[in-house]
């Protein structure tokens, strides 16, 4: 053992939760897991001072570092980021609903119109908040500060249920006069967390002395599980949703089976109480949503519960005595025959994913097994034991999912995202390949007459017979996706060494393809044509941006050429580079020049309240007049002038607040304000936002700063410790433009978000627009799960209001409510 941790002394945090945790009349830790501590530290030769605290308490303090470990705490993902744990689990538990002898619960669904009582701020508690309010299941909430006080509230009639842990339910359950249901969710595996500040090492020796004890089952570790009445289990749950909903299922097989074979050598005796355990195994295995069978040596169904024979579609005894040969393909049954005789010859457990089809049926069922040799008799060969639960419409649901983030719902084409990916792939190829890619952007031209003239169904079938099209005359390396409502973009990996080479067959190509749309027709009015904007590129120092940016350059030659036509990019369209330059120029001495300007857009709920504002910013040039933000805010993020401008902006924006903070009509108002990515990024950015706030007196809570997905992904730890850190001074945050990016959506749970506001490029069509409505109405109801405020930018009619009110979209903002104007007349104007 190591010198220094010879005298270690550890702190250990001391909840009430028996019969795992409690503390004694000398405040010590008992219980199982304050026994195991007990037994680790006398091994260890560590000093335990215990300091009693509420769950959630002990938590903050451990978190802090006031002490150093706490007994019983399960696992999660939100917890590992805050604290420190151990890899071998102490034990496992889940969670399971209790109930008087009056109420009848089976299911989810039958807690309608109940009273539960949970203990504030448990994991049961959020578990079944979320699955109720995801299912719309009215039930009313108890909330008490332990399972001991939830059960006697269910006892004394105050609830008809109470969540608790199964340790707990099993050990006093009876004392209440409750009995458990067959609601069981929360798998858990339960460790001593640490302090983030708690050396390795203990830790380290925690799973040494915990994995030596689980090898022996004469153990400390296994006597004490013993003696508080305890189940232990060093199994992995494979996966955990189904090892806890079917693992205590299988041993209640194994020993009610094996009980059953005993019990008929005494029929004479006991007849009564083996009919009675029969019924109650056949009620409980009909009732798992899982497929469990026990199959004879010879691998014929010895025993099928009630959901083989709904697969089957047979009742049990046509089902009995007979082998997978007479309900599956023969392919299929003998795959399962190959898996089942090696369980047998191996006498070992396996875990497998098994694909079959049915007779009579085509489609392939996907199956996660556990399969495992049960001895039914001393001394007759085993059997095989069972457990199956369908995964195919998970792997359906799965498939599904990929498709709408990857691919066009109408042309099948791949999206946006997906081309963006290929192309940053290919840009970052290595710079000594000297062959050449090209970009095509197609754009139809006059698509927007067959809409208008001929209806959406008409121009939806133009998009897609133009898909199918480039898809036969492309070669089949080639990408092509649909970029946006009639403009596609075609990705040719190679088309050439040479440039005049790589020219000449991007030409080529792009001609065959002007030529197929031309004989395309949506009405014998209507010809179609198409204008085509082409780059070439060899992925050496070009980001994904600039090629697209080239290539939709010699688009719009193309388009000015009057269309049906094809244009590369050259340098002679640089002359708006030149442009760009002065301008840059110009950008320098702005801000210095007070030619910079604050203009103020409203924002209302669905009752017409205004409820913020957002702040724009805006360049009056004394030459060019108003210069579009879309023009010079790319310049200055690309030159590093966004920083002073960007902090000019939020101290106007905190000066302002401030002013409203002291004017109670105005006072409960807040301002968004866009932050650039370079902006936030910059290491003093969070130093400079708490002084402004400090400064100008600004009500942290009433500022709200809009960041957008390409800024989440670039740095997401970084990113989200900023924002951590500004969400404690009070500061909220938005999700702006969402739905136009690539990213992915896992950080929507991840980052402390307040708002998601609906891109204005959806809102414009969503009225004619299926897909577009499909994606604002798939994007409210995931604001909403996430209890997220959603906002929709860009509402410009009334049908465009009242179809999002109708969709549950209630902040909006756009010319319908107001235009950005200068604060003076901003609410003269509104």
């Amino acid at each position: 053992m190591p010198t220094h941790l010879l005298a270690e002394t550890l702190t250990i945090g001391v909840y009430h939760n028996p019969p795992k945790l409690f503390a004694d009349d000398q405040g010590q830790p008992r219980g199982m897991l304050g026994d195991l501590l007990q037994a680790i530290a006398k091994e260890e030769q560590w000093q335990l001072t215990s300091f009693q605290c509420e769950f959630q308490h002990c938590l903050s303090l451990l978190e802090q570092g006031a002490i150093d470990l706490l007994p019983d705490v399960a696992w999660s993902e939100e917890r590992a980021q805050r604290l420190s744990f151990h890899e071998e689990p102490v034990m496992h538990s889940w969670s399971q609903l209790y109930q008087r002898e009056d109420i009848e619960v089976d299911a989810i669904f039958d807690l309608e119109q109940h009273r539960i009582a949970v203990v504030e701020g448990s994991v049961q508690q959020s578990y079944l908040a979320a699955v109720t309010n995801r299912f719309d299941i009215t039930v009313t909430w108890l909330s008490v500060s332990s399972f001991a006080e939830g059960f006697q509230s269910v006892a004394n009639g105050e609830a008809d249920l109470v969540a608790a842990n199964h340790l707990f339910g099993d050990w006093r359950a009876d004392d209440y006069g409750l009995h458990e249901t067959s609601v069981i969710f929360q798998p858990a595996r339960l460790f001593y967390a640490a302090s983030p500040m708690l050396s390795e090492e203990i830790l380290e020796r925690i799973d040494d002395t915990l994995i030596r004890w689980k090898q022996d089952n004469d153990s400390i570790y296994f006597d004490t599980l013993r003696a508080w009445k305890g189940q232990s289990s060093s199994s992995q749950l494979i996966p955990l949703w189904l090892w806890w909903s079917i693992s205590a299922l299988c041993l209640l097989l194994v020993l009610a089976l094996g009980a059953n074979v005993l019990l008929k050598r005494r029929v004479s005796i006991n007849r009564e109480q083996l009919n009675t355990n029969e019924a109650l195994l056949t009620t409980i295995l009909d009732s798992v949503d899982a497929y469990i069978y026990i199959k004879s040596p010879s691998l014929k169904y010895r025993y099928v519960n009630r959901r083989i024979s709904e697969l089957f579609n047979r009742p049990a005894e046509d089902i009995i005595g007979k082998c997978d040969d007479d309900f599956l393909d023969a392919t299929s049954a003998a795959a399962i025959k190959k898996i089942d005789q090696n369980v047998l010859n191996s006498g070992k457990k396996v875990t497998i994913e098994e694909h079959s089809v049915l007779q009579g049926e085509k489609q392939m069922r996907t199956f996660l097994s556990i399969k495992m040799p049960l001895t039914m008799t001393s001394g007759e060969k085993p059997c095989l034991c069972g457990i199956s639960t369908e995964l195919t419409e998970y792997l359906e649901m799965q498939s599904r999912t990929h498709r709408l983030a990857f691919y066009d719902a109408l042309t099948g084409l791949p999206n946006r995202r997906l081309l963006m990916e290929s192309l940053a792939e290919l840009t970052k190829k290595d710079s000594s390949i000297i062959a050449l890619s090209a970009i095509f952007i197609i754009d139809l031209d006059g698509f927007r007459l067959v809409n208008d003239i001929q209806g959406h169904e008409s121009g939806d079938q133009l998009l897609i017979n133009v898909a199918d099209l480039l898809q036969r005359q492309l070669p089949e390396e080639a990408t092509v996706a649909r970029f946006s409502s009639d403009e596609f973009v075609v990705l040719l990996t190679v088309v050439g060494e040479q440039p005049e080479e790589a020219a000449l067959g991007a030409e080529r190509i792009a001609r065959q393809l002007l030529e197929g749309i031309s004989t395309l027709r949506a009405d014998r009015a209507l010809p179609i044509s198409a204008s085509i904007g082409i780059s070439l590129f060899n992925g050496s120092g070009q980001s994904m941006n600039s090629v697209l940016q080239q290539a939709d350059l010699a688009l719009q030659q193309a388009k000015t050429a009057g269309g049906n036509t094809l244009r590369f990019f050259n340098m002679d369209m640089q002359t708006s580079v030149l442009e760009r330059a002065s301008l840059e120029e110009d950008l320098h001495q702005a801000l210095a020049h007070n030619e910079l300007a604050l203009h103020y857009q409203v924002q209302v709920d669905h009752q017409g309240v205004t409820t913020g504002v957002e702040a724009l910013l805006r360049w009056y040039h004394p030459q060019r007049g108003w210069v579009p933000p879309g023009t010079f805010i790319p310049i200055a993020e690309e030159n590093g002038l966004i920083i002073p401008i960007g902090y000019w902006v939020l101290r106007l924006a905190c000066e302002q607040l401030a002013k409203w903070s002291r004017q109670p009509t105005y006072s409960a108002l807040t301002i968004s304000v866009n932050v650039s990515s370079v902006q936030f990024q910059q290491p003093d950015f969070v130093r400079e936002v708490e002084e402004l706030l400090a400064q100008t007196q600004a009500p942290a809570n009433r500022l709200v700063l809009e960041v957008t997905e390409s800024l989440l992904m670039s740095e997401p730890t970084r990113v989200r410790n900023t924002m951590l850190k500004l969400r404690a001074q009070g500061v909220r945050f938005a999700l702006d433009d969402f739905g136009t990016g690539y990213s992915s959506l896992s950080y929507l749970k991840r980052l402390p978000l307040d708002e998601l506001k609906i891109d204005q490029s959806f809102v414009r069509e969503l009225l004619t627009d299926k897909t577009d409505a499909a994606i604002v109405d798939t994007t409210i109801l995931l604001a909403v799960s996430l209890g997220l405020t959603v906002v929709a930018e860009g509402v410009e009619k009334k049908e465009q209001l009242d179809w999002l009110k109708g969709h549950g979209c209630y902040r909006y903002q756009g010319y319908l409510f107001g235009r950005p104007t200068p604060i003076e007349y901003l609410f003269e104007v509104y």
